[in-house]
């Protein structure tokens, strides 16, 4: 049986929306100073609190809140992405806190059920020591990302931004940041598909073929997990 968890901000915020770019403000004056820095960059730090309303399509949670999503387990999003051949970003915080534990984050799937079949775009982020390694594949086929670009990445404190831009039926591109970068360019991207020296493998020339987007964790924690507008152009 599906568990339904809804979002609700404890603050009503005022939302503009500038080009690509989503700015949320609480005051004029925060709002003018992120319409500044928005203007001025390719695509600016978000602040990351609350978890998009979902529900559990498996497995079995030891929390299961709108701020938090503990255990073993996946999760489907309940607003679907902006189209199946879309650019979207999703700002993720997870703690991995036992070796081989890990948190996959699925974007443009057409499976409801968000598990290891689901096909899409698939980023999995697993616990290595006091390191972190990672993968991505697309409708099943993966590549491993050199992990020397991940060495900044904190097992217990991931927080970071996955860009997918699912460009057609035969292309996709996955970028990731972590969440501390002041402006967000495919030059600072700790990874980047168009760059093979970022992963080993050959990156699958294959799309996502849905809307659906969702999380699966092994024994993991995630305290932010929302969608966004891209950083970047594809």
């Amino acid at each position: 049986m599906e568990k339904l968890i809804l979002r609700f901000p404890i603050l009503k915020l005022s939302r503009l929306i500038l080009g690509q770019f989503s700015i949320v403000s609480t005051s004029p004056l925060l709002l003018v100073a992120s319409l500044c820095l928005t203007a001025c960059s390719s695509g600016t730090a978000d602040d990351n609190s609350g978890i998009d309303s979902y529900t559990q399509t498996s497995g079995s949670f030891s929390e299961a809140s709108s701020t938090t999503v503990a255990g073993t387990g996946s999760i489907r999003f309940v607003n679907v992405m902006n189209g199946v051949f879309s650019s979207n970003s999703l700002a993720l915080k997870a703690e991995l806190d036992n070796s081989t534990n890990s948190i996959t984050a699925i974007l443009n799937s057409n499976n409801t059920l968000m598990n290891s079949s689901s096909g899409g775009v698939a980023v999995t982020f697993t616990r290595s020591g006091a390191s972190v390694t990672g993968s991505i594949a697309v409708n099943g086929s993966s590549v491993t990302m050199n992990q020397s670009r991940l060495s900044f990445y904190v097992p217990t404190a991931l927080d970071l931004i996955i860009e997918v831009h699912n460009i057609s039926a035969t292309k996709s591109r996955v970028l990731l940041w972590l969440r501390d970068a002041v402006t967000y360019s495919a030059g600072n991207a700790d990874i980047d598909t168009e760059n093979t020296t970022d992963y080993t493998g050959t990156y699958p020339s294959t799309g996502g073929s849905g809307q659906f987007y969702g999380l699966s964790l092994n024994n993991a924690k995630v305290t932010g997990a929302t969608l966004g507008l891209q950083k970047v152009a594809n």
